[in-house]
């Protein structure tokens, strides 16, 4: 029987283990490649073979270039670029770093993340509301209008999440950030589910990813990226040992990075980054779309669902609203035990300000077959 895959895309699923499901769950978690597991576990054992610092200062070349390609992607100087545990915890420290003060205003688009509301809430921040059209698309006037007024009543900081983890949604940072930066006022943008997806070197002031989702890449590595603009402002506390091994031409925001931290998950990032370079990004954002748009119009008339936001231009990712009362956990859940189907299950808490219902998350990545939309459909129809 001939591949399903698409020919320009096979290799893709061949430097991949056999799965052993429909991953249809790559805005959660991607399917690293072999080359990626391969270079995460040969650092592993070269820490156990000459020592863990030894190994991590001989891998210095390799984290350089892996460190270098990543702050391109994100449009930050590679001196401003730091690895770290995850995407939330490169929040955490961005808010612990930046000149900002209890009672100083958030603005955010409705489709916000959940976990970064939390965030500015415990950092003492007020959330305000940006303006956003139909699509829940930032509307650029109204920013550009609230930026305009005077200085006591703007933001002290504009916050984006570039791809909305619930929906197909992508905001439009670049122009976001130009204006942004002319008013003087900085733009942040979350890149989760951007990074691997989409183009994120948007000019932000700081931007931050994670490596697990659509770089396939390691679980339990984040970055966070600062233009040097803001870095003689970053208020960074370290303890001595790491400053005394602080590189004499890094920026402050080398010392956001972990001093306790899996090199070796280090390692499989820029490993991850390399191919997914090699396989050239704009092509890889152009089949993403491709892919989203392929699994929309599979699902457009399935009985007992409404795909949300039908046209979804630039996303992989496809929501799915129940409309005959399913229960999306459950739903989840039969899908993967009973017709082998990975997706996720969107609870509410992922966008507060906007979900009023759970919403069944498919995402595909660039070896999506139309045989697995087809299965996906025909799984869903026999749950009814």
């Amino acid at each position: 029987m001939a591949d399903p895959v698409d020919p320009q895309w096979r290799w893709w699923r061949e430097r991949r283990v056999p799965a052993e499901r429909v991953h249809l769950d790559n805005a959660a978690a991607g399917r690293a490649s072999t080359a990626t597991l391969a270079a995460t576990a040969g650092h592993a054992e070269r820490e156990a073979a000459v020592g863990a610092y030894v190994a991590a200062a001989q891998a210095a070349p390799v984290l350089a270039e892996g460190r270098a390609e990543l702050a391109r992607l994100l449009a930050v100087p590679a001196a401003g670029l730091a690895f770290v545990p995850s995407a939330e915890a490169a929040l955490v420290a961005l808010l612990a770093a930046w000149p900002l003060r209890a009672g100083d205003t958030v603005a955010v688009a409705p489709s916000e993340w959940g976990p970064n509301l939390h965030a500015f809430g415990r950092r003492g921040l007020r959330v305000t509301e940006l303006a956003a059209g139909g699509d829940g698309a930032v509307d650029l006037g109204a920013l550009e209008r609230m930026l305009a007024q005077p200085q006591a009543r703007r933001p002290a900081l504009v916050h984006l999440t570039q791809v909305t983890s619930h929906r197909a949604l992508v905001q439009p940072v670049a122009p976001a950030a130009a204006l942004c930066r002319a008013a003087r006022v900085p733009l942040w943008v979350d890149a989760a589910q951007a990074l691997g997806h989409v183009d994120t070197a948007c000019g932000a002031d700081a931007i931050y990813a994670t490596s697990r989702k659509w770089l396939t890449g390691p679980r339990g590595v984040g970055l966070a990226g600062v233009a040097e603009r803001w870095w003689d402002r970053l208020t960074v506390s370290a303890s001595d040992l790491m400053a005394d091994g602080r590189p004499a031409d890094a920026s402050p925001v080398w010392l956001m990075e972990a001093g306790e931290a899996s090199v070796a998950s280090w390692i499989g990032l820029c490993t991850a980054v390399r191919e997914y370079v090699e396989a050239g990004p704009a092509r890889v954002w152009r089949r993403l779309e491709q892919v989203g748009r392929q699994t929309r119009e599979t699902l457009a008339d399935l009985p007992g669902w409404a795909v949300v936001d039908p046209a979804g231009a630039g996303s992989a990712i496809t929501a799915l609203r129940a409309s005959n009362g399913q229960d999306i956990a459950a739903t989840r859940a039969r899908l993967l035990d009973e017709h082998g189907i990975v997706t996720t299950a969107g609870a509410m808490t992922r966008a507060p300000r906007e979900m009023t219902e759970p919403l069944l998350r498919i995402s595909p990545h660039v070896d999506c077959t139309p045989e697995d939309l087809t299965r996906l459909r025909q799984g869903l129809l026999a749950l009814r």
